[in-house]
């Protein structure tokens, strides 16, 4: 099919548009996230306990771990554990993972964390 030049330049002011529109934004989907979201609430601590120690973080004891929600292009996970350690685990798209103590994240300009009561 053949275009006229005014016609395939509102083709492309078209797919730009497109492009740039709220539902176009949103961020990729983390599968390493969601399937750490269809553990079981075990599986999900054990899992972060590991990623916290891993880290060389203090973890001894293990409380609740929660879902917070996007930033950027990482899925941030809240975890607690005794002696009043929590930490926020960002995960990327590659399966990667960085903890981070609460306590510094509004020095880091990073959301901070809400802790499951």
């Amino acid at each position: 099919m053949r275009y006229y030049k005014p016609m395939k330049i509102v083709m492309l002011a078209a797919i730009a548009a497109l492009s740039l529109s709220p539902v176009a934004a949103q961020a990729a989907p983390n599968g390493f996230s969601d399937q750490l979201k269809k553990l079981s609430p075990l599986q999900q601590r054990a899992t972060l306990r590991r990623a916290v120690l891993d880290e060389g973080q203090y973890c001894r004891k293990i409380g609740p771990v929660a879902y917070q929600g996007p930033f950027k292009n990482l899925e941030m996970w809240t975890v607690q554990c005794d002696r009043g350690a929590n930490y926020a685990t960002f995960i990327g798209l590659d399966g990667s993972v960085q903890v981070r103590p609460c306590a510094d994240l509004a020095k880091l300009k990073l959301p901070v964390c809400r802790l499951p009561k």
